[in-house]
């Protein structure tokens, strides 16, 4: 099955939708309009970290998704917003019957405007098919920390690499140009994923995006993301620069603790960088 954007909403499954528009008024980010449609549910924002960022967090209070649905989220940033943008839990995708599970992201984000987009993993069950298309336009100035994980089904019930089609589609353009193109497509069924370039022995994927900011502060995030991950055992990956405002981090882990440890240590680096503070554990509910 090749990627492909969502269409209209199939009659087996659900249509989610979630919409989020976001503005900054006396140095306060704030929900300006917001829509949804369970699946999906956009919750209240919250300030644990004082008046920026915002908090936001997208739950599917139907616990997970079937063949069939169709998951369309947009997220608009005006000029200085900033946002954190999560997930209450993985996105579980369960045995698909023939139609996939199609989720679409689009994403605006106006000058001088930040967003972390760290949503929980990808968890493709046996028989599942998954494909994702997120776009991301970025006014100049903007700023992007985004990352993403994927696992390999249900270990507890012994599954491994047992899902149909893993589909990853990710464009991201910075001030009218196109920034990044990255396509991912895994099919275990019809191609060993273990083999030579591919996983091999890390079952466990994880992907980090930087986008903004300038020469300096993005030389200085590929160095250190550079230098933790050849100093980390139970992983392999590296950091690479775009060729215009950006880096890209890809690594292989052993376990998903290694897996969330090397990520949240690459989003302290970036965002220290970037914004200026530390990281943080996400709060969960």
């Amino acid at each position: 099955m090749p990627l492909a954007s969502a269409t209209a909403p199939s009659r087996v499954g659900r249509h989610g939708v979630a919409l989020a528009r976001f503005a900054r008024a006396g140095g306060r980010t704030y929900l300006a309009d917001s829509f949804f449609r369970v699946p999906l549910q956009v919750m209240r924002p919250l300030y644990p970290e004082g008046e920026t960022p915002a908090h936001m967090t997208l739950i599917n209070p139907t616990g997970g998704h079937v063949g069939g649905d169709v998951l369309e989220l947009e997220i608009a940033l005006d000029e200085g917003a900033r946002v954190l943008w999560t997930t209450q839990g993985a996105t579980k995708v369960y045995k698909s019957l023939g139609e996939p599970v199609i989720s679409t992201t689009r994403i605006e984000m106006g000058a001088a405007s930040g967003l972390e987009l760290l949503p929980d993993p990808v968890i493709p069950y046996a028989d599942s098919i998954y494909l994702q298309e997120t776009r991301i336009s970025m006014a100049e100035g903007a700023k992007l920390l985004y990352g993403e994980s994927i696992y390999h089904g249900r270990v507890a019930s012994g599954e491994h690499f047992d899902y149909s089609t893993l589909g990853l589609k990710l464009h991201i353009d910075y001030a009218g140009a196109p920034l990044l193109r990255d396509v991912m497509e895994v099919r275990p069924k019809e191609s060993d994923p273990e083999r030579i370039g591919l996983f091999e022995p890390y079952p466990y994927l994880g992907s980090f995006y930087v986008a903004g900011g300038t020469d300096e502060e993005l030389n200085r995030i590929t160095e250190q993301v550079d230098s933790l991950l050849a100093g980390a055992s139970g992983l392999a990956g590296g950091c690479t620069r775009l060729t215009g405002p950006g880096a890209l981090v890809r690594w292989l882990a052993d376990s998903p603790e290694t897996l969330r440890k090397t990520h949240f240590e690459i989003w302290n680096v970036a965002r220290k960088t970037l914004f200026g503070w530390e990281a943080t554990p996400l709060r969960k509910f």
